[in-house]
């Protein structure tokens, strides 16, 4: 009888290590793997969105949060959307140091999985193979004239209105929802 408890809480163990384990890697499977922008293209980014006090920004594989916190700062509301656990952690510290809290936020989700449709500007850094899905789930819930920034990769069969240090600016076509 006392072997069977033993037996049973084993298993039990093992499959609360098997989910801890799932919920850290799957984001290694499921999401890209995290590469911060860099200071300098960062400042590109911010400088391309033209933010005004009031835009919604949305982060896409926000990372580590400096997107978001750099948008806020400029008095953007940011939201940014990351599936790695150990990164949203981190993202909310530093919003939270930073004092930011009221205009920056992560949610710990898919972009996939989010409406898009209220952002005035959305920036990725999103590997080449996502990038054609990712432009035709823009085209269809971003409003028209909403400013796209990607960083590093183009997104194939768009126009981009401007670039600068492999930072592209893409502007929703009229035609795109």
């Amino acid at each position: 009888m006392l072997f069977a408890f033993y037996l049973a809480a084993e298993i039990v163990s093992c499959l609360i290590l098997i989910f801890v384990i799932y919920v850290l890697l799957r984001p290694l499977v499921s999401g890209a793997v995290y590469f911060p922008t860099s200071p300098e293209n960062l400042a590109i980014i911010l400088k391309m969105a033209e933010v005004r006090p009031g835009d919604k920004i949305a982060d896409l594989g926000s990372g580590d949060g400096r997107i978001l916190i750099a948008f806020a700062k400029a008095g953007a509301e940011a939201h940014g959307y990351e599936v790695n656990p150990l990164l949203v952690r981190r993202s909310r510290r530093a919003i939270f140091k930073a004092g930011l809290e009221e205009r920056a936020a992560v949610h710990w989700t898919s972009f996939w999985r989010a409406n898009l449709s209220r952002y005035d500007a959305v920036v990725v850094y999103g590997f080449p193979h996502i990038m054609k899905k990712l432009g035709e789930k823009l085209k269809r819930e971003l409003a028209p004239g909403t400013k796209v920034i990607s960083n590093i990769y183009v997104f194939p069969n768009w126009a981009e209105a401007k670039s600068e240090n492999r930072v592209y600016l893409y502007i929703v076509p009229a035609t795109g929802k």
